[in-house]
């Protein structure tokens, strides 16, 4: 039998480059992510399944920005003053101080993974911002999909289990996720969007967002906007699907229940917080809007975690 010469050199060769051992040095890139390497601070991190019902009212946070994942569903969302539907793949992104309203969709219900953070300030953006001004909040995560889901389901995981080193890991993950959004929001220039136009019901809209501690009646508001009552509340409604009123209910509880998650102010107090100077009152509004009791929703909630 005659030995092939060629092939047998071939073969030794692969052999040897498949064991062929690559060294390349790190160097520290000139650039910094953080604004002087000061890493963000992981707040809180949860997950949202097997609730058809489920949603959240009006509601934003000051000094905190939050990162939502879709791994399951599809919802809808008021992400400042423009509506956006989101499904599975999708991450939303709430710029600290930006209002936001979530609710999920009944024949296909949300599940999804989130997490807070604070003391961030990327460079290049402003102080608590996760995308650019401009940027659609509603970024599809395509081939970042699993990468994405696998640093927040891990935040949530080690966050409900403290095992020892728990803080870490939750650290690293948080700067991975936030790496891999920019990366994401780099390479998807659509994303950008257009400056919404000044509607009137965007103006009501952000009078009561902006009020909506005070008893303010629509006749004041309306004289503020020159226009009538009646014309206000049916242009209002007619855009966002709620009344004034309901609307002004649904801000109110919307903040009460981020501060029953978020803090240990009493019940009355968080009612006092949100407009609301009797505490009964307060409770009965509640509970009629989401099905229990502020009591009742904060120590379901505690009991989850």
């Amino acid at each position: 039998m005659r030995y092939n010469f060629d092939h047998g050199l071939d073969y030794i060769l692969g052999k040897m480059e498949a064991v062929f051992m690559v060294q390349i040095p790190f160097r520290q890139a000139s650039r910094e992510f953080f604004v002087g390497n000061r890493y963000p601070t992981l707040q809180y991190a949860g997950q949202i399944s097997n609730d058809p019902t489920w949603n959240f009212p009006s509601h934003k946070h000051e000094d905190v920005s939050e990162i939502i994942y879709i791994s399951e569903g599809e919802g809808n969302f008021i992400i400042g003053t423009d509506k956006y539907k989101a499904s599975k793949g999708d991450l939303l992104i709430y710029n600290r101080g930006v209002l936001h309203e979530e609710r999920s969709n009944p024949s296909h219900p949300l599940k999804t993974y989130f997490c807070g953070i604070d003391q961030l300030h990327i460079a290049g953006l402003e102080e608590g911002y996760i995308i650019p001004a401009g940027v659609k909040p509603v970024i599809r995560a395509g081939a970042y999909s699993h990468q994405v889901e696998r640093y927040l389901s891990t935040i949530f995981e080690e966050i409900r289990s403290q095992i020892l080193g728990y803080e870490t890991i939750c650290q690293n993950a948080v700067v991975d996720l936030l790496i891999s959004i920019t990366r994401i929001i780099d390479s998807q220039a659509t994303y950008r969007e257009k400056p919404a136009p000044d509607s009137l019901s965007r103006r009501i809209k952000q009078f009561i967002d902006v009020n909506y501690t005070k008893n303010i009646p629509l006749s004041e508001i309306a004289n503020r906007l020159y226009i009538s009552p009646y014309y206000l509340a049916h242009i209002f409604k007619e855009e966002t699907g709620y009344s004034p009123i309901n609307y002004l209910i649904q801000r109110r509880i919307g903040e009460a229940r981020k501060l029953l998650l978020t803090t240990e102010l009493t019940v009355q107090q968080i009612g006092e917080q949100v407009g609301y100077e009797n505490a009964n009152y307060f409770s009965t509004i509640f509970k009629k809007l989401t099905g229990e009791t502020p009591s009742d929703f904060r120590r379901r909630a505690t009991e989850m975690r």
